[in-house]
């Protein structure tokens, strides 16, 4: 059976780093795996029973169909064969079809027999389910030797009876308690050797197209009736069709035939290379990429919860564009009735998100500039209007996105002698284009791309004191952000994350000291403070799979900027008769995030 993946060009660090490193272990979790199906799943059952003749030993590994294990032995639980029910457990049989058939035992016995011998499910469970294929298979079969007015029909009614069969599979495992139920549809068996170019291709790829749609439409049925089961439908029949396009991206150079000849009872020299290792059955590199393909849905709820940077990003950005308003309204210098002044500059922001729970650290980098224009009509009021543009990047795991922010601020300021009270609103739109994800289907990429618009206010008052050639300014803030993140669904071959729409909103507060020295020509300034978060109502991370049963999973996150320490440094210089010139440094070092904010800037009074 086939599957994987066509990549969008992913970014060549994150690539290289995922590949060097096995995944690292999910904060969704399961406590084990329980296992229905055929030879896809079979782990040594049918070999045992049979007493080692099926599959044939010198061709096939360890009573596996293949050369190596299974795709649900690669899911990272250790599970026995039939009869046992204790820990994680694997019912499947080779050649199983999806009724009750006893020999070999279908899928149904499989429960049944699972049940008859204690076996129980919790909610920490996950249940593998993967059947259908051989009874397209014996229905074709049928077809080639029994004369039928009607083949079609029949192979229609036929996968239909088996995706319904799957379906009340399904529904028997979610009722009796089992936390989440994992189903794969199936590959197109057309594409399969056994098939391909062969007088029933076409009548095997409609009875796998009937299937997977019956199929999706019982899960879609199962998951309404059984709320408290998580039903994930692995969708193989389009992972498959984008690995048969693209082999050579998982080291495949023979997607179309079989390794092992079945006629010759030969085996190719280099498996690895091969994706079949028999008419239908793949080989351990096929297996692979089915388990990394399962994996890909298992974990959905955590890999899709790394957008959370997404949201905190654009706060974050809101944050600093209203500092750089209050900036102009706070100084050491009185302001000169019927004055106003142009300013321009150039800004580079880093900030450094730490790791937190089952998302990874996250770094994002812009460089922008900043235009803004300010008039003076009395010594006591001050207005100003500022405009930025920043562009650059964001890194978080095997999340990574193009950044674009587009902020506009209006400013009002009261000041009597030594005393000040200033305002900013704003309001910004961040653009998050090629987002990246690398999939647990290494190397595949999904892609996709939202914009947050994130408004904001700002109140600061404070006040100078002169201490000779230096003087100490007090002020305090308060500030409310609201970033409003769209949702967005990935495009891609892979589990297509359905990411809804998300607000992050806080009030802060924040107390500051800050010391300016020097004159007209050349001065500095140095400012500590505190800010916090007084009030944090960010909505959760909520991640769903389009276009499948799978519950949409919600993952709450503190916001990570609470509790800053506060850091600006700067030094100041006139440059001829008018023009001034800023150099200055703003360290925020919060509870899960630093961000640090370089800055120069050229001011032109009139």
């Amino acid at each position: 059976m086939s599957r994987q993946t066509v990549s969008a060009a992913a970014l060549a660090a994150v690539l290289g780093a995922v590949m060097l490193a096995p995944p690292q272990a999910q904060a969704q979790s399961y406590d084990r795996l329980v296992v229905f199906g055929d030879s896809l799943s079979d782990n040594g059952n049918l070999f045992g029973f049979t007493g080692g003749t099926q599959p044939p030993a010198a061709f096939y590994w360890q009573g596996r169909f293949s050369n190596g294990r299974v795709f649900t032995e690669l899911l990272g639980f250790d599970a026995t064969g039939f009869g046992t029910t204790a820990g994680s457990v694997n019912y499947a049989f080779g050649g199983a079809r999806t009724d009750a058939a006893m020999s070999p035992p279908g899928m149904q016995v499989q429960l049944q027999a699972y049940l008859a011998n204690g076996g129980t499910f919790g909610s920490g469970d996950l249940v593998s389910v993967l059947g259908g294929a051989n009874n397209i298979f014996q229905a074709l079969g049928t077809i080639s030797t029994v004369p039928m007015a009607d083949p079609l029909g029949y192979l229609t009614l036929e996968s239909i009876d088996a995706a319904n069969e799957i379906t009340g599979l399904v529904n028997a495992i979610a009722g009796a308690g089992a936390g989440t139920v994992l189903v794969s549809n199936l590959p197109s068996l057309a594409a399969t050797p056994q098939f391909r170019g062969g007088p029933a291709q076409n009548l095997a790829g409609g009875a796998t197209s009937t299937f997977n749609a019956a199929l999706r439409q019982g899960l879609f049925a199962a998951a309404a009736a059984n709320t408290n089961s998580n039903i994930i439908l692995v969708d193989l029949e389009t992972a498959s069709a984008f690995f048969a396009a693209n082999p050579g991206l998982f080291g495949v150079t023979n997607a179309t035939d079989a390794c092992f000849n079945q006629t010759t009872f030969t085996v190719c020299a280099n498996p690895d290379s091969y994706f079949y290792f028999d008419g239908v059955h793949p080989t351990a590199t096929g297996h692979r990429a089915l388990a990394n393909l399962a994996l890909d849905y298992m974990y959905y709820g955590d890999a899709g919860a790394q957008t959370t940077v997404l949201g905190e990003t654009a706060f974050r950005h809101r944050e600093r564009a209203m500092e750089d308003g209050s900036a102009r309204l706070s100084g050491r210098e009185g302001w000169t009735e019927g004055s106003g002044g142009v300013t321009a500059g150039v800004v580079y922001d880093q900030t450094e998100f730490d790791a937190r729970g089952a998302i990874a650290a996250a770094e994002t980098e812009t460089w922008g500039a900043r235009f803004q224009l300010e008039a003076m009509p009395s010594s006591s009021w001050r207005f100003g209007v500022g405009l930025g543009l920043d562009q650059g990047d964001l890194t978080a795991g095997r999340l990574t996105a193009d950044i674009e922010t587009v902020s506009a601020d209006l400013w009002a300021g009261w000041r009597s002698g030594d005393v000040f009270v200033n305002g900013v609103i704003g309001v910004s739109s961040d653009r998050f284009d090629d987002i990246n994800r690398l999939t647990a289907l290494t190397p595949v990429v999904h892609t996709g791309k939202t914009r947050a618009v994130t408004t904001g206010a700002r109140l600061q008052a404070g006040t100078w004191m002169e201490m000779g050639g230096l003087a100490l300014s007090p002020r305090a803030a308060l500030a409310w952000v609201s970033a409003d993140l769209d949702g967005y669904v990935e495009q891609g071959p892979a589990a297509r994350h359905d990411i809804a729409d998300r607000t992050v909103e806080g009030v802060t507060a924040e107390v500051a000291l800050r010391l300016e020295g020097g004159g007209p020509a050349f001065g500095f300034y140095a400012e500590g403070g505190y800010r916090d978060l007084i009030n944090d109502d960010a909505d959760p991370v909520t991640v769903g799979l389009a276009a499948n049963p799978a519950q949409a999973l919600s993952t709450a996150f503190d916001n990570p900027l609470s509790e800053q320490v506060m850091v600006n440094l700067g030094v100041t210089a006139r440059l001829g008769e008018r023009m001034n010139l800023d150099i200055g440094y703003r360290g925020r070092f919060a509870e899960a995030a630093d961000s640090h904010v370089g800055a120069i800037t050229l001011s032109l009074p009139f």
